[in-house]
């Protein structure tokens, strides 16, 4: 395990970096705002555990070669973002079925896509993959071995931390949807309005990638 001193330090870096609105936040914010609260949630979980696999991509140098290499960085990044893109797009395509699900009261979209799609997502995401190839190494302590079951730790520690973060944007954002969504026309808007946002955010990943 690392020191202490250097596990506190990770946990505020992690902190830091998850609370500023990222892709993360705003992928959660747009599936709050299209399904509800609990599709929301359910992304966040699947979201989170697909960082989570790709740092222990980081401890077996994926992250590394990906944060090196232009051709990998392009090809993470355009996949996760094109994937966004998509999923923003059936979003929109699929508001009204959304809607009449909704009226029904019943799950919009069964919750083992949404996990499935979030994972992906969060595997996807090459900033995430970065930093944990540029930070995560920095907080092991190399001298007392056991390199990979550090970077598994601190890992979980970054994990716990975006679950909890993202999921309160999550709770927010179905909340705000529930709130506003006084009619079926009014939802039906919404859930379009949270396909855009993720679409939106798909082509920024793309760009980003481009433009590295």
């Amino acid at each position: 395990m690392p020191p202490i001193q250097d596990i506190i330090a990770f946990a505020l870096a992690s902190f830091l970096i998850i609370i500023i609105p990222g892709p993360s936040v705003l992928f959660t914010i747009g599936r709050g705002i299209s399904y509800g609260k609990k599709a929301a949630l359910v992304n966040v979980l699947g979201n989170s555990i697909g960082m989570f696999i790709g740092s222990l991509g980081v401890a077996i140098g994926i992250g590394t070669f990906v944060q090196d290499s232009e051709v990998a960085y392009l090809a993470v990044g355009v996949a996760g973002g094109g994937y966004l893109v998509y999923l923003g797009y059936e979003s929109y395509k699929t508001r009204k079925e959304v809607t009449q699900a909704l009226i029904a009261k019943t799950d919009p979209k069964p919750s083992s896509v949404i996990f499935k799609q979030g994972f992906v997502v969060g595997f996807l995401n090459p900033k995430s993959l970065v930093f944990f190839a540029a930070i995560l190494p920095q907080f092991v302590d190399r001298s007392q071995g056991q390199v990979i079951l550090q970077m598994f730790f601190l890992a979980s520690i970054f994990f716990v931390i975006a679950v909890v973060s993202d999921g309160t944007w999550g709770i927010v954002a179905g909340t705000a949807r529930d709130w506003l969504a006084g009619t079926p026309n009014r939802i039906e808007r919404i859930s379009g309005f949270g396909g855009f946002i993720i679409i939106g955010l798909g082509l920024s990943v793309i760009f980003s990638a481009i433009q590295r």
